[in-house]
């Protein structure tokens, strides 16, 4: 029920801990959403946990709100009922532990969809057309026609070009939509070979090295797990033509970096466009550093300036539901029994 000022009348109360306190504002609820839910929520507590010169949980906690839960903190809170996670992943716990336990979990899925989709648009656009170079060139005080000229048959269109899209879900979907607008040709990996009006090819991850032998785009959106765990090998990447770019905004644990500097390095790719790597931040000895066809970015591609109006938005409306006791009408409710 909504009251006077707009809060929500409950008799439930709530202690709600949350890690989103950190200095990186992805990570920091801004002061006007806490305002908010002060304001919608007079039965809500909302304290700091985990966190710089924070406790590490409250033993009297019914709902966590963050990233950085682990098995300690939920063995330390036995009045756990439901844990939100900021981030679309929920790989930092053990999902199955949680319906043993009967703690709902839900995510942050969706809330990102548009800003990874422009990440990879932005790689795949900047690689083809060499924006890469003219910035090297830049820096060199030397960019003009001539000496971009070397680089003529490294310039590409997106029309008619072959884009594979590793991971269909909704990010990939997205995605398919508006290469297709492009005039690109799609091919999808995914779980199961769904027909898809977009999509020209389907494969499965079993059949990554036959699916990239075609594509001049490939690019990675799998969350990781113990499938997709380096499932990108030297195999794979010399299964690819040497005009093909990677893209990577999913996970850098599912790509044997090894392999991708030596496929780099050994030109049997022309370029790849990075934002997750196996170890970050990137190391200042790290190859790709210094890789002319390579375009880095440090883990932003789900960046946006109007995360926090979704995010609030998603959090207030489940933590409605909550004290309300209307547990199906939550969104992202993570299904713990697969």
């Amino acid at each position: 029920m909504i009251g006077k000022n707009n809060a929500i009348i409950s008799d439930k109360e709530a202690l709600v801990v949350c890690d989103l306190f950190l200095s990186l504002r992805l990570y920091c609820i801004p002061d006007c959403l806490q305002e908010r839910l002060n304001i919608a929520f007079p039965n809500v507590k909302i304290i700091p946990v985990n966190t710089p010169n924070k406790p590490l949980t409250d033993e009297e906690a019914t709902v966590y709100w963050g990233n950085r839960i682990t098995s300690e903190i939920i063995n330390n809170m036995p009045k756990l009922e439901w844990i939100h996670f900021g981030s679309v992943g929920v790989n930092r716990i053990n999902v199955k532990e949680m319906s043993k336990k009967d703690i709902l979990i839900t995510s942050s899925k969706g809330l990102v969809i548009s800003s990874m989709v422009a990440s990879a648009i932005a790689f795949m656009t900047n690689l083809a057309r060499g924006v890469h170079y003219s910035q090297i060139l830049r820096s060199q005080g030397d960019m003009n026609r001539d000496s971009f000229d070397k680089y003529f048959d490294q310039i590409h269109e997106l029309s008619n070009e072959n884009c594979l899209i590793v991971g269909f879900g909704d990010v990939g979907k997205r995605l398919a939509r508006v290469c297709k607008a492009l005039e690109m040709n799609i091919s999808t990996i995914s779980r199961s070979k769904d027909e898809h009006d977009l999509v020209d090819d389907f494969y499965t991850l079993s059949q990554l090295s036959d699916a990239v032998s075609n594509a001049d785009y490939i690019i990675n959106l799998l969350p990781l797990n113990s499938e997709t765990e380096q499932v990108f090998t030297g195999q794979v990447f010399d299964k690819m033509k040497s005009s093909a770019f990677f893209i990577n905004i999913g996970r850098g644990e599912t790509v044997d970096e090894e392999a991708l500097i030596s496929a780099l390095k050994g030109k049997k790719i022309a370029g790849a466009g990075l934002d997750v790597f196996s170890q970050e931040p990137l190391t200042k000895k790290s190859p790709l550093l210094g890789m002319k066809n390579v375009i880095l970015s440090p883990h932003v591609a789900g960046l946006s300036n109007g995360y926090w109006d979704r995010q609030a938005d998603l959090f207030i409306e489940n933590l409605r539901c909550y004290l309300e006791n209307d547990i199906g009408s939550m969104h992202n409710i993570v299904d713990t029994k697969f």
